[in-house]
């Protein structure tokens, strides 16, 4: 597998830039020590309940994965190893965003010698669910919560009650940079442009797995397990403890969104999304923020420590087929 080194550097460097940016525009006017004093009042025991649940969001999406791996082939793949692979994708992608589906399609290639490309194709496939998927959960918020999205609209496009105009529009220009400097290092990867008729196998998979029960209860639960991990975190604190089942699905819509902004782990798009949407649910945006970081880090903190033990494991596995 070779990569545009260049790509890789000037991806990793933009990301982090931006991340940076973002991080400081959010927690610019942020109290600190605030945040340590609310670290004390926390109940870890659902933070610990959601990080144990996002280990099964891994499991879900490695089984799902492996059902349109299959498609067309009598190959059977071994659950454990691809939810191990998709750990260290994202384990990857702290460090370099946006290469995780490489990765993990490389690594599939040396624990069961699938084509790289097939595994790639059906990677591919997989996101065009994951979007579709999204669109409907927006919808379906859009159609649920309608007046709270209102309220964020005015909040935050037309009254800039939190950030300034200089800020608004420093966000907004790298946004637009990062998407467009993102786009041309795609075009102009010669690796991505002569493997794309190679990923005609997996991108079929799509059309055959659609009316597979299996994928569709597997999508199903994955999103579960998503909503899972942001609901249980209400428990952990008294501000939040009253929030409800809509309040947790705005969350997954907001984290969700936030995650596919360029930046290392979504840091900075995540924590101003979900603290934003949750001032409909007359939650301070302090409060918001200090709820979307305990959320985000807790998930950060669980992949460090899966994604390490993924690694020896399949450093290992690869070693011994070798």
């Amino acid at each position: 597998m070779k990569l545009n080194k260049k790509s890789v550097i000037i991806n990793s460097l933009l990301s982090l830039t931006f991340g940076g940016v973002l991080f400081y525009l959010v927690f610019k006017s942020i109290d600190f020590s605030d945040f340590y004093n609310r670290l004390t009042e926390l109940d870890f025991f659902w933070i610990y309940l959601s990080m144990f649940i996002s280990i099964f969001e891994h499991v879900i999406r490695g089984y799902r994965w492996n059902l349109m791996m299959e498609v067309g082939q009598s190959k059977k793949f071994s659950t454990f190893v691809t939810t191990n692979v998709i750990i260290i994708s994202y384990f990857f992608a702290l460090i370099i965003p946006r290469f995780n589906d490489v990765v993990r399609c490389y690594l599939i290639s040396k624990t069961d010698e699938i084509n790289f490309s097939k595994s790639l194709g059906s990677v591919v496939s997989e996101r065009f669910v994951d979007i579709i998927s999204l669109l409907i959960l927006i919808i379906f918020f859009l159609v649920l919560e309608f007046q709270t999205f209102i309220l964020f609209i005015k909040s935050y496009i037309i009254d800039y009650t939190t950030l300034d105009n200089k800020s608004i529009i420093i966000f907004i220009s790298f946004l637009i940079l990062s998407i467009i400097i993102s786009r041309l290092i795609i075009k102009k990867s010669k690796y991505l442009e002569n493997k794309f008729n190679e990923f005609k196998d997996g991108l079929i998979s799509v059309k055959f797995i659609y009316n597979d029960k299996r994928f569709l209860l597997s999508t199903l639960f994955l999103w579960v397990t998503y909503f899972l991990m942001g609901y249980l975190i209400f428990f952990s604190f008294s501000q939040t403890t009253d929030l409800g089942i809509n309040a947790g699905i705005a969350v997954l819509v907001a984290g969700s969104i936030g995650m596919v902004v360029p930046v290392n782990a979504g840091i900075g798009a995540y924590h101003f999304l979900v603290a934003s949407i949750l001032l409909g649910y007359n939650l301070d945006y302090e409060s918001g923020l200090f709820f979307a970081t305990v959320l985000h880090t807790s998930q950060i903190v669980c992949l460090l420590v899966v994604g390490t033990m993924s690694s020896i494991y399949i450093f290992f596995k690869i070693r011994s087929k070798s």
